[in-house]
């Protein structure tokens, strides 16, 4: 999807495994930005950077032209078409330090992030051959820059790139979506970090994972909803941990989902791991 001459969007559509043959389709974006060269803003999943080079052929470019990925995050729909990019072109991949292990050792985030089809996701490391971090500027064109802005809390090095010239904040999975299955590891984080994203001066468009590029007075609604969801989901917690006393976590989080008006039959790790963050949180 052409937004912008400048700025394309490229939707990856994949299945998440639940076990016991369940799965739920979900979907995620990654951007491409079109000048004298290609950069790119994630890289989707395994299997779909066919998407990449298919669009990329339509603007007459191609996949060597791209010489910069930077990674909002590490997790696998984000990071798992990097291999088929980097064996394609000359591109230099940047992420934060905190993500960077989980890039370049998969078969550790598999370890510490267990998904069933985490090989269908995600093909293979990649060198992560620059450090992005707050304040830093990544010049990816002639006149043309990204700002680096830290905004832990779906991960713990995630990030947002604001492309000033345009006006276009790129937030990845910071602002979470309503209804959705939760996915972060520190909740307060996570509004501290939309907060930051709320006061940024001059955004006319927001680019998320999730999300069909917004622009206007959408911008806030998004961003404000995101903080609420995670607010009611703090509050469900806390209501079934006084509720249900010595109940296992699965125990909450599946109540909490059908609180939050989600179907599903069983809860991912993933998802456990986020809710868990609430109790965390009550205790600390």
């Amino acid at each position: 999807m052409k937004v912008t001459d400048t700025i394309h969007a490229i939707k990856h559509p994949f299945r998440l495994a639940l076990g016991e043959g369940l799965h739920v389709d979900r979907s995620v974006y990654s951007y491409a930005l079109l000048g004298e060269k290609i950069c790119l803003i994630d890289a989707g999943v395994a299997g779909t950077s066919g998407l990449i080079e298919d669009h990329l052929k339509k603007q007459g470019r191609s996949m060597q032209e791209i010489s910069q990925v930077v990674l909002t995050h590490a997790h696998p729909d984000h990071i798992g078409g990097c291999l088929a990019i980097k064996k394609s072109s000359p591109a230099v991949f940047g992420a934060h330090i905190a993500d960077k292990p989980w890039i370049e050792d998969i078969e550790r985030q598999h370890r510490e992030r267990s998904i069933l089809n985490f090989f269908e996701l995600v093909a293979g490391p990649v060198p992560v051959e620059r450090d992005l971090k707050e304040g830093e500027t990544v010049v990816w064109d002639r006149g043309r820059t990204l700002k680096v802005l830290e905004t832990p809390g779906h991960s713990l090095g995630s990030l947002s790139f604001f492309f000033e010239e345009e006006g276009s904040l790129f937030s990845g999975d910071a602002i979470p979506a309503v209804g959705t299955l939760p996915i972060y590891v520190n909740p307060c984080a996570s509004i501290e970090s939309i907060r930051k994203l709320q006061k940024i001066p001059g955004v006319k468009y927001l680019f998320s994972s999730w999300h069909e590029p917004a622009s206007g007075d959408e911008i806030a609604i998004l961003m404000e909803e995101g903080i609420r969801y995670i607010e009611k989901i703090d509050q469900v917690m806390a209501d079934l941990s006084n509720r249900m006393g010595s109940a296992s976590l699965e125990e909450l989080s599946l109540r909490a989902i059908e609180r939050l008006g989600i179907k599903a039959h069983k809860v991912l790790p993933m998802v456990m791991t986020s809710l868990g963050s609430h109790l965390q949180k009550k205790n600390s």
